[in-house]
């Protein structure tokens, strides 16, 4: 089977190829560098041109996703406009599947124009002839992942933030390792029959914000933290000044799915397509915790992207 992965450099898109590569498939990477194709979505969207990149596959993955506006880089571009042209492109083609990465919470009301770009972006394959199948993952784990990067190093510290004031860290998530989404990824390409839906990834168990970091604390043999309970309206304001800094992790949006809760709303369906239990937060042999930081790579904390 010939698949072509649109944002094949990012961490997520990386693992999706490897995976497929592993497979058997023939696997071509579409992107800015690095890739077979080079495509850039901030100025491909001419449909025409998508065509040639597009041409002769079987599969198509979008793995693409931005979470902050930097560099020509627009939701509106790089997430409505470009799976608008990319859809078009595969008709065309007569592509037999898409694979969109998309995130958890898309379609739940989450404010912001993040999400509703998300939004956008699936309504672009729904409504086309193209057999269609949009993957949503919850929060992604990866030790080269910038927000698990994050979360470990804040999980060091002696002083603990939590957003809220009344249920300070009770946001709940449920992380899932990138691996076990690429795994799916693959498992949907191949799937014989058509599928025309939405599907919901996570890990094995929902857990609060607060326990979450008390996991990763605990991994790196730190005692008990000094919690603090922060206003949400402060961890907002303090995203927005965040966007100032050269970094991809911490934006309003990424607060808003956080105080919106980061777990499945349609059902969690990733043992059926792994087939078998997802790995846990904190696998056995997993390497030792990075000290950077603010990392930059092309996956949203909360989204893939």
């Amino acid at each position: 089977m010939k698949v072509v992965v649109f944002g094949s450099t990012g961490l997520l898109g990386r693992a999706i190829v490897k995976e497929l590569a592993a497979r058997g498939h023939r696997v071509l990477r579409a992107g800015r560098r690095d890739a077979e194709l080079p495509v850039d979505f901030r100025f491909d969207l001419d449909a025409a041109n998508l065509r040639t990149v597009v041409r002769g596959a079987d599969v198509v993955v979008n793995a693409v996703g931005i979470l902050i506006e930097r560099d020509g880089n627009t939701w509106d571009v790089v997430h409505r406009r470009a799976a608008q042209a990319l859809a078009a492109a595969c008709a065309a083609e007569r592509v037999a599947r898409i694979v969109h990465v998309s995130a958890l919470g898309a379609g739940t009301g989450i404010a912001g124009e993040y999400m509703a770009s998300k939004l956008a972006a699936e309504q672009a394959y729904e409504s086309g002839p193209v057999d269609f199948a949009i993957v949503r993952p919850g929060l992604l784990v990866d030790p080269a992942c910038p927000s698990t990067r994050l979360f470990r190093w804040l999980a060091r510290q002696p002083v603990i933030a939590l957003p809220g004031v009344f249920h300070p860290g009770e946001s709940r998530v449920q992380p899932i390792q990138a691996t076990d989404v690429a795994q799916c990824v693959a498992r949907i390409a191949e799937h014989p029959k058509a599928l025309r839906r939405v599907i919901e990834l996570a890990g094995p168990r929902a857990m609060t914000y607060r326990e979450m970091l008390a996991s990763y604390r605990t991994a790196q043999n730190k005692g008990a933290p000094l919690w603090m309970p922060v206003p949400w309206w402060l961890m907002k304001l303090t995203a927005r000044l965040a966007r100032i800094v050269p970094q991809k992790v911490f934006s309003i949006d990424t607060m808003r799915m956080l105080q919106a809760g980061s777990v499945p709303q349609a059902g969690n369906e990733v043992r059926r397509w792994l087939g078998r239990d997802p790995l846990p937060l904190l696998p056995a042999g997993e390497p030792a915790p990075d000290a950077g930081l603010l990392a930059s790579a092309d996956v949203p904390p909360l989204a893939n992207t």
